[in-house]
């Protein structure tokens, strides 16, 4: 994760689990928000990141992992979460 990333202290945020800026990883010295920005007037965070990757990279990915496999039938399950597994740890090399 670099540094430039600034986390969330996600006080009394009920997205917070599912936010990267509140479940990454802190290594070394990071900075962080004064207070969780999340708004109960929109029901939103501006500065909201998912933790989970976009269904479609996920189906994409699966489908490469098919194909790498020499096509196997019965395997979607473990290929969707193979998928997902990968993309979210490239997403925490990214970040």
């Amino acid at each position: 994760m670099p540094y430039d990333l600034i986390l969330c202290p996600g006080q009394n945020c009920p997205i917070k689990q599912n936010c990267y800026r509140f479940t990454a990883e802190i290594l070394g010295r990071q900075d962080f928000l004064v207070e969780a920005p999340y708004s109960f007037i929109t029901n939103s965070c501006e500065h909201f990141i998912s933790n989970r990757p976009d269904e479609n990279k996920i189906r994409i990915k699966a489908y490469e992992i098919w194909q790498n496999m020499g096509y196997p039938s019965g395997k979607s399950v473990e290929h969707w979460l193979q998928a997902e597994k990968e993309l979210v740890e490239l997403k925490t090399q990214l970040y």
